[in-house]
């Protein structure tokens, strides 16, 4: 399906700099979408030939916002959010490559369950220190899983104003997810992964400016959302999920699967996520998405 903007029901929105082989595959891999797509691109002040080749690309095929330097990524997107017209909008890095048509998967799922706000487009690092992982994503201090890349309605996105400006890079997608959350819409998660994630983790002078602006987000994101900060889960609850792992790692050929170690994530974001069903694998059993983060409590009553 070739990138289309007549009949597009999604809009891309893709944050470049530096990366032109990664930034081709991208969008190579949004072209093969069995959905029509129209794509946005904010390219901050590239200079590896990325300038050259978006401005080769048909305008209407691909719109392209060019920035002399970097202004943040929060900035970034929101310039291209204000545009968006279609019903459906996701973020993606330059460094993403979409599988399993994830995102005309995102979309039905949005379609068919209009409690859903956000469907989180699942992320697998293919290098670096989570490459063994079998998706990215943690739970924050509001005791939410975080969605690191995510498609949602564009109604909601632009109601909400945006990704936080206050963030400016880290923190834009805990931020985001909280708030969507938190103004009553659910969040899912897709069953298969929908990306692969190309993360250059730079030299280690790099990798420590990038922790200490995590660690700075992640003060910002308490402040926040002081109000809704929870206790951390009870001992029981960590006592289960290890020994849930202990007794699957003893089935055998289970100890170094792939499938294995989802399970375990899986596990482990029921038993950890506060906003999460501990009968989520029998309520979304059959479905495309799972984990399922919702305002309403255990019972089904909303708090």
């Amino acid at each position: 399906m070739s990138i289309s903007n007549k009949t597009a029901v999604l809009s891309v929105v893709i944050g470049s700099y530096n990366r032109l082989s990664l930034l081709h595959a991208c969008l190579q891999s949004i072209r093969e979408s069995s959905i029509p797509i129209r794509v946005y691109i904010s390219d901050a002040g590239s200079q590896d030939g990325s300038v050259e080749y978006l401005k080769s690309l048909d305008s209407k095929e691909v719109r392209c916002i060019f920035h002399p330097q970097k202004i943040g990524q929060a900035k970034a997107y929101n310039e291209l959010f204000s545009e968006i017209t279609t019903p459906y909008t996701c973020w993606l890095s330059d460094d993403n490559i979409v599988v399993n048509d994830g995102l005309a998967t995102a979309v039905i799922i949005l379609e068919q369950d209009t409690r859903i706000g956000m469907v989180a487009l699942k992320v697998r690092d293919m290098q670096g220190p989570f490459a063994n992982e079998p998706y990215i994503g943690g739970i924050s201090s509001c005791g939410i899983l975080n969605v690191n890349q995510g498609l949602l309605r564009t109604d909601l996105l632009q109601e909400l104003g945006g990704f936080s400006e206050a963030f400016m890079d880290y923190g834009i997608d805990p931020d985001l997810t909280a708030r969507i959350l938190f103004s009553g819409n659910d969040i899912v998660y897709t069953r298969d992964t929908a990306l692969h994630h190309w993360r250059d983790w730079g030299t280690d002078a790099q990798l420590e400016r990038q922790l200490q602006k995590q660690e700075e987000y992640q003060t910002l994101y308490s402040k926040t959302f002081a109000q809704n900060q929870t206790k951390a889960k009870s001992k029981c609850l960590k006592q289960l999920y290890r020994n849930v792992g202990q007794l699957l790692k003893r089935v055998p050929g289970m100890r170094s699967s792939l499938r294995l170690k989802s399970l375990l994530r899986d596990v482990n974001n029921i038993l950890l996520c506060h906003y999460i069903s501990p009968f989520d694998p029998i309520l979304c059993a059959g479905k495309m998405f799972y984990l399922r983060q919702s305002l309403q409590d255990r019972k089904g009553v909303k708090p």
